[in-house]
């Protein structure tokens, strides 16, 4: 799902918890990254390894398929070097998943989490709870999206944007509260 803003991410969580009868909510930034970077490569800016050509096997990415849709001929290094037959975004699952089975954790479209926005991480909790101080107007979202640099697309990324956007590289994911 893309072109969600905070709120419709957070309204969907409170929706499907009344169809489930199970909680769900976004998960925190800390959450979200220790997800995102799975068991083999808790060290790289990628779950797949630091190797760019291997992207397209895991995530869609800006790559030859934006290249030639935007019709680009110069700036190679804004693009991989590979192509995962979707321009823009892709369906879920289409990709293979990391270590923990998670699928499209980095690419495809930026998911919001529950954080404050803070420039950062000074005041961020020890324990992986959500930063709860700090630009409240404006959340982080993480994972880069189909049209971000290979720079960009990895564990690391962070994105503060406005509660109220709604971009169609943005999405989310939800977590459950066991």
């Amino acid at each position: 799902m893309v072109c969600v803003n905070y709120d419709d991410a957070l309204a969907y969580a409170a929706w499907l918890g009344t169809v489930t009868g199970k909680a769900y909510r976004l998960p925190t930034e800390a959450e979200w990254e220790y997800a995102a970077r799975g068991v083999a490569h808790q060290k790289a800016a990628r779950f797949w390894g630091d190797e760019r050509a291997s992207a397209c096997a895991y995530a869609n990415v800006a790559d030859a398929e934006l290249r030639s849709a935007l019709d680009v001929t110069n700036d190679p290094d804004r693009f991989f070097g590979c192509s995962d037959g979707h321009a823009y975004t892709a369906p879920v699952g289409s990709f293979k998943p990391n270590d923990y089975g998670l699928y499209d954790m980095l690419g495809n479209v930026w998911q919001w989490t529950v954080d404050c926005w803070n420039d950062n991480y000074d005041k961020a909790s020890t324990d992986g709870t959500a930063a709860t101080t700090g630009d409240c107007g404006l959340r982080v979202q993480r994972g880069g999206s189909w049209d971000v640099d290979p720079w960009g697309v990895r564990s690391g990324i962070r994105l503060r944007d406005g509660t109220g956007n709604r971009n169609t590289d943005s999405g989310f994911r939800l977590a459950g509260t066991l």
